[in-house]
C-alpha cells in the first residue's frame, strides 16, 4: 500500500514513497499540489505541517506531542489561530509589520506569542490549509505528522541530539536505515540533484521516516487526540501517527 512522506523546504516540499515496500523514489515539488497530482493514489500522505487552525485557544495535538517527545519537546512549535495566520500572510505589508500582527492576535486569541520558527511556516500552513479546503478529496488522506514523534517511536524514546547536530543526523539515519534499506543511496541520490539551498538533509531523513511510517500504517493512521479536534473548517486538528511496533 502506498504511503508518502512529505517535508516543507526552501524549495517547496521533499517527497519519499513507496508504493510495495521495496523500491522507494523521492522527488522535490514546488507546491503541495504538484505532490498531490503524483500522489493521489496514495492510500497515506504524512506531511510535516500544522492542518488545522483554532479560532482561539490552542490546540489540545500539540501539548499531548510536547509530553510525549520530552525533551525534544520544543520541536512542535506554537500552531497560529487563524486570523494570527492570516495576519501574517498578507504580502501587501512589510515582513516586520505582518509579524507583529501576527503575534499580537496570537496572544489575544490564544495567551501566547509565535516564535520566529511559526512565523517562517506560516506560507507553508497557509498553502495546505487552502489546498485541503479546495481539495476535499485530499482530506482522509493527506495527515499532519510530526517526524520526531516518528522518529521517538521508531527508536522506542525520543531523540537524543538535536536533528541540526551531526551525531543527531546518525541517530535518525540508523532508524530510517532500519525502514529503508536503501536509505544512504537515496540520500546520495537526492543529495546530488538538490542544492542544500533547496532541501537540506534533515529535511530529507524526516521525509524518509514519515514515508515509513506511512506506509507501515496500512491506511490505517492513528490521531492525537482520539478522536481529533475539528477547527471552524472541519479540518482535523490532530497529529497522526503509527506505531512502528504493530507493523
Amino acid at each position: 500500500m502506498k504511503g508518502v512522506g512529505i517535508d516543507g523546504c526552501r524549495g517547496g516540499w521533499f517527497a519519499v514513497w513507496t508504493g510495495d515496500g521495496a523500491r522507494w523514489e523521492c522527488a522535490l515539488y514546488p507546491d503541495m499540489a504538484a505532490v498531490w497530482r503524483d500522489h493521489s493514489d496514495a492510500a497515506v500522505l504524512f506531511a510535516d505541517i500544522p492542518v488545522g487552525l483554532p479560532d482561539q485557544g490552542t490546540r489540545l495535538a500539540d501539548g499531548l506531542a510536547r509530553q510525549r517527545l520530552g525533551p525534544r519537546g520544543a520541536s512542535v512549535f506554537n500552531v497560529p489561530a487563524r486570523q494570527a495566520a492570516l495576519a501574517m500572510g498578507r504580502e501587501d505589508t512589510p515582513s516586520a509589520v505582518r509579524k507583529a500582527a501576527a503575534r499580537d492576535a496570537n496572544r489575544k486569541l490564544s495567551g501566547k506569542s509565535l516564535s520566529e520558527q511559526s512565523l517562517c511556516i506560516v506560507p507553508k500552513i497557509l498553502e495546505v490549509d487552502a489546498f485541503l479546503l479546495a481539495t476535499p478529496e485530499a482530506r482522509g488522506r493527506v495527515f499532519e505528522a510530526h517526524p520526531e514523534v516518528c522518529f521517538s517511536l521508531a527508536g522506542g524514546a525520543p531523540m537524543v541530539y538535536s536533528k541540526k547536530e551531526f551525531l543527531g543526523g546518525l541517530e535518525r539515519l540508523r532508524l530510517v536505515e532500519q525502514r529503508i534499506a536503501d536509505a544512504q543511496a537515496m540520500l546520495a541520490d537526492a543529495r546530488g540533484r538538490y542544492p542544500r539551498t533547496a532541501v537540506a538533509t534533515d529535511d530529507m531523513l524526516d521525509a524518509m521516516i514519515l514515508a515509513a511510517s506511512a506506509a507501515c500504517c496500512q491506511g490505517r493512521p492513528t490521531p492525537m487526540p482520539d478522536p481529533p479536534e475539528r477547527d471552524g473548517t472541519g479540518l482535523p486538528m490532530a497529529i497522526w501517527y503509527h506505531d512502528f511496533n504493530n507493523c
